[in-house]
């Protein structure tokens, strides 16, 4: 079990948003939009020549469902853990229940990924 006074911080990775805009709670530069995140793909000797033999992609698109894309956009070191769980909950209810255990398990999955860290001290906005 993670401290819940932590704060989750996603790492400078590209990402974009699409619409449509699904539900979200109104809080400034939350979208509320899809979040699609692209990761560089790595290739050894032979395998940059075979996807440049046969031009294919040097990135894959990592399309979030909307809970995620809404834990995404919510992940930028100014919450903690247990913030942005209430936050979750008060905008998904029953959809997202229990709320810190699936959020744990998306952190984890983010952490894992190398997409996401999870911080003891606020991150100063600017």
């Amino acid at each position: 079990m993670m401290n819940g006074q932590s704060y989750p911080i996603r790492l400078p990775v590209e990402w974009y948003t699409k619409n449509p805009v699904g539900k979200h709670p109104e809080i400034s530069g939350i979208t509320g939009k899809k979040i699609v995140i692209v990761i560089d793909k790595k290739f050894s000797f032979f395998e940059k020549i075979i996807v440049k033999l046969f031009r294919g992609p040097k990135t894959l698109e990592r399309p979030l469902d909307d809970m995620n894309s809404l834990f995404w956009e919510l992940m930028d070191g100014t919450r903690t853990f247990d913030e942005i769980c209430d936050i979750m909950d008060n905008t998904f209810h029953e959809r997202i229940a229990p709320v810190s255990e699936r959020l744990e398990a998306s952190l984890t999955n983010f952490i894992n990924l190398n997409l996401a860290v999870l911080v003891e001290k606020k991150v100063h906005s600017s």
